[in-house]
């Protein structure tokens, strides 16, 4: 950016930060179209302020926000990182996005309305994630999981249990009841807050999808490894056996 136009807006008081963020994270993240959906986001839900990373990712990078007197959560997708190959197949082929075009200039928004689209989804089968507050452009704004002193951890940073599994295998099931596969389900995309939180969900597709089989067999192996290498008795096929109800 030259002469940093961040630092230009924040001088200009168009919106604030508390945290001192380095300057590869400032190129990335906040290129012009950004910092002018952001000025946008801010007054339409009326952020105070971006706090701190939460996370940051090679596609998106979380931040904590305040808006009056509670806390948010920001996603701010990277526009020059985000690749067309990797997420267009996700999107074609989900009936519900169907009917839009995609193109590389346009695939950005549709990318943030599928992760909306998908909280709204997990909220209305009764899993536990976000709640989704809106988007727009390449920014997904949510409710933010966590404390006053932080955000909640990943479940690979928590003491594993039989609950912990059980509230897993349950959220799985209720996705797929509400014809939901996660796509990219790992102790990455899950917090843990008094129980367990599904996050990541814009790769999320309707099952009849047509890769959605082989989307849920990856989820399905890949928290069948986790919760065995905690000492949890499991394997593939008796989570897919739970998660179908067969």
């Amino acid at each position: 950016m030259d002469d940093s136009a961040l630092k230009q807006l924040i001088k200009n008081d168009e919106f604030a930060f508390r945290s001192n963020l380095d300057r590869k994270t400032l190129d990335l993240v906040f290129d012009k179209r950004t910092l002018e959906a952001l000025k946008y986001v801010f007054s339409r839900y009326s952020i105070d302020y971006l706090d701190f990373p939460i996370s940051s990712g090679k596609e998106s990078v979380v931040f904590r926000a305040i808006s009056g007197r509670k806390f948010v959560a920001v996603k701010i997708f990277k526009m020059s990182t985000l690749k067309f190959m990797n997420i267009r197949k996700y999107i074609e082929g989900d009936q519900r996005f169907a009917k839009i075009r995609i193109d590389r200039n346009d695939i950005i928004p549709v990318w943030v309305r599928k992760e909306y689209t998908n909280l709204m989804a997990l909220e209305n089968a009764g899993v536990p994630a976000p709640k989704p507050i809106g988007f727009f452009k390449n920014i997904l704004v949510m409710s933010y999981i966590g404390t006053k002193s932080g955000p909640a951890p990943q479940i690979r940073d928590v003491e594993i249990n039989d609950a912990i599994y059980e509230e897993v295998l349950d959220g799985m099931r209720r996705m797929y009841r509400n014809r939901i596969v996660h796509s990219d389900l790992s102790e990455y995309n899950m917090l843990y807050h008094r129980r367990v939180y599904f996050i990541d969900l814009a790769q999320a597709v309707d099952i009849d999808h047509p890769m959605a089989s082989e989307f849920l067999e990856r989820d399905i192996i890949n928290v069948s490894n986790f919760f065995s290498k905690h000492g949890i008795a499991t394997t593939p096929e008796s989570i897919e056996k739970y998660i179908k109800g067969k």
